[in-house]
């Protein structure tokens, strides 16, 4: 009878051990994806501060923009790329891959450069985007002919 019992506690142990372990991969699992939506969510913040950085760049045409803005009004279109980091200053070893399309249309008065401006994670080969924003400059066409 007593053999009987200490087969039984083993059984019992055995079973509990493998609820406890089941209990314990599913944890992890869950613990597992939290943190991969946490280091996507992080990578979508700072591709939004990237994003109000580089379309600040665009607008008063500071480097990288400024020969891309004069490229898309002589000849229409143009392209940009670039690394950044998170904060959206220009570095060659920036974890952030930035691409900038840029097509202008001339008016009489001047161009309209308009720019769709994509922020990337430079780690991975992804052609989808964290964020996407597409903004505009008007540049006037300044003559010779003041107070005409």
């Amino acid at each position: 009878m007593n053999r009987h019992r200490n087969l039984s506690f083993y059984i019992e142990s055995l079973v509990l051990l493998f609820f406890l372990l089941s209990a314990l991969v599913v944890l992890l699992r869950v613990f597992g994806a939290a943190q991969e939506m946490g280091i996507r969510a992080r990578q979508k913040t700072d591709a939004a501060l990237i994003l109000q950085t580089v379309s600040a760049d665009f607008s008063a045409q500071a480097d990288p923009f400024d020969q891309a803005v004069a490229e898309a009004e002589s000849s229409g279109q143009a392209e940009v790329e670039f690394l950044c980091d998170s904060q959206g200053q220009t570095a060659r070893d920036g974890s952030y891959r930035v691409t900038a399309e840029l097509q202008a249309e001339q008016t009489d008065a001047g161009a309209l450069v308009r720019a769709v401006i994509r922020v990337f994670n430079a780690g991975t080969a992804s052609d989808t985007p964290l964020a996407e924003l597409e903004t505009a400059l008007y540049c006037p066409q300044l003559t010779g002919e003041a107070g005409t």
